[in-house]
């Protein structure tokens, strides 16, 4: 492994939490955690996932997009995001704009209709973009990496053939450290 992965993986392997080869990448806050405390926990998966991934051109400052109504993101767009080797700043995009695919290196997902996903998805296609839902059933539908948020921890699934069809590189090791949809 490169010696430039290795600190990096190691933060990203620390928020594991009980997690094992095959099961998912977790952040585990004290029992009954608050709503806040919930936020803090995506925030940090989201970063983490951010933090290994590649665009074919690296962005001088990775620009992730909250679209629909999105229950955890409120510490991504609450301010400056703690630095993960490259700036990332969060901004509110609409479901339907047409640009999407241009405005955004990574998006983050949260409640919209069914159209507004497909013009979504449409719009995204041919860009090279990283896709996070809040949504577990997203990853059935064209989403890269579902998160599951409950009251103990922060995991996510992922769809690998949406990730290998994206343009985006994802550290295998994230990878392995997901769940497949359909899995326990």
């Amino acid at each position: 492994m490169p010696h430039g992965l290795r600190a990096p993986l190691a933060c990203l392997v620390w928020l594991v939490c009980g997690a094992t080869f095959g099961t998912a990448l977790a952040q585990t806050p004290e029992a009954g955690a608050t709503p806040n405390a919930r936020d803090a926990n995506v925030r940090q998966v989201v970063l983490g996932i951010i933090s290994f991934t590649r665009w074919p051109a690296a962005p001088a400052k990775v620009r992730l997009c909250v679209v629909g109504n999105a229950d955890y993101a409120r510490d991504l767009l609450s301010g400056p995001l703690p630095s993960i080797g490259v700036p990332v700043e969060a901004n509110r995009v609409p479901a339907t704009e047409p640009a999407i695919g241009s405005l955004c290196d990574a998006v983050y997902l949260g409640a919209v209709s069914d159209t507004e996903r497909r013009q979504l998805l449409a719009n995204l296609a041919g860009h090279p973009v990283l896709t996070l839902s809040e949504r577990s059933d997203s990853c059935t539908l064209g989403i890269m990496f579902c998160l599951n948020v409950d009251q103990e921890r922060v995991t996510f699934d992922i769809n690998l053939d949406t990730v290998a069809r994206s343009g985006v590189r994802v550290h295998p090791n994230v990878l392995r450290l997901a769940r497949k949809p359909g899995t326990p």
